[in-house]
């Protein structure tokens, strides 16, 4: 949501909201994006509601033009509404231009997605979106490179976190240790040492640059830094690289529209009713009787 508009809206006079009042509204604000499917209509009516001008500091109304295109499209592209508050992901024009590897890294990073996914996800039914990437592999490897891309910005805002929001975040996650993790981690230096492990491994090995290596022997190399080398204790500039790049590939499968399919994700939908969980009833235990 636009900040600058917030910052007006909190200079407006009115009640301050209390968060539990906050908390309230949220749940109306999906009422109503649910009830008349129509963001403007929502919108408007939200704020006309009484007291939704000011909220706590730090805390923003949710926008109800993203709640009720998200929500209610099954498209993986949404048009974007003239003025809305939220960014919307936007169907590409020309091929993709990676920002957090070069170009001669990013078919790397693709093809080492593609052998830890496994490649009889090549296998699909669904057909490429005109203006999103070709198949899983190229959307994975599109997420690790934002990943990437975006991590000088994490680190700096992370550093750089007041220190009440900094007690917060080791309150949250129970020790300091996640939060230091989230200050120091460097995947750009990590990714950079893993290329070039990976570059002269395969010279080494095969006598060839890893694009240019057979797919078995890729297959073979990569084995060598996964979990499934046979000196696990050993670390190195592979097994580093390997072990960032598996999380990655799997955190972005699992938050894609083909991951959230497999495990039948419930979520960003409306529904008349909980659809709950599906449990299989245990057998009775049948008592046993002294002979």
């Amino acid at each position: 949501m636009d900040e600058t508009k917030n910052r007006s809206d909190e200079d407006k006079p009115g009640a301050a909201l209390t968060r539990r009042e906050w908390l309230l509204s949220l749940g109306s604000a999906v009422v109503l994006a649910g009830y008349s499917g129509a963001p403007g209509e929502a919108a408007a009516a939200q704020a006309a509601a009484p007291g939704a001008s000011t909220l706590p500091p730090g805390l923003f109304l949710p926008s109800l033009d993203h709640l009720t295109h998200a929500l209610t499209s099954d498209d993986p592209f949404l048009p974007s509404p003239p003025g809305a508050e939220t960014e919307y992901v936007r169907p590409r024009s020309g091929p993709f231009v990676p920002q957090g590897f070069a170009r001669e890294e990013f078919p790397v990073i693709r093809r080492l997605v593609e052998i830890i996914l496994g490649e009889d996800l090549k296998n699909s039914e669904e057909a490429p979106v005109p203006g999103g990437p070709a198949n899983i592999f190229d959307e994975v490897a599109e997420c690790i490179d934002l990943v990437v891309a975006r991590a000088p910005v994490v680190r700096a805002l992370a550093l750089n976190l007041p220190a009440d929001q900094r007690a917060l975040a080791v309150a949250y996650f129970g020790s300091e240790k996640p939060v230091r993790a989230i200050e120091t981690f460097d995947p750009e230096r990590v990714c950079r040492e893993g290329l070039a492990w990976f570059s002269g491994e395969s010279r080494l090995r095969f006598a060839k640059n890893f694009p240019d290596a057979a797919p078995d022997e890729q297959v073979e190399l990569v084995g060598s830094a996964s979990d499934a080398r046979t000196d696990k204790p050993a670390t190195n500039a592979g097994t580093r690289f390997y072990d960032f790049l598996k999380a990655e590939t799997i955190r972005g499968f699992y938050t894609s529209r083909r991951g959230l399919k497999e495990l039948d994700y419930k979520g960003n939908s409306f529904y008349a009713e909980s659809p709950g969980c599906v449990l299989t009833p245990h057998p009775q235990a049948t008592e046993s009787k002294p002979e």
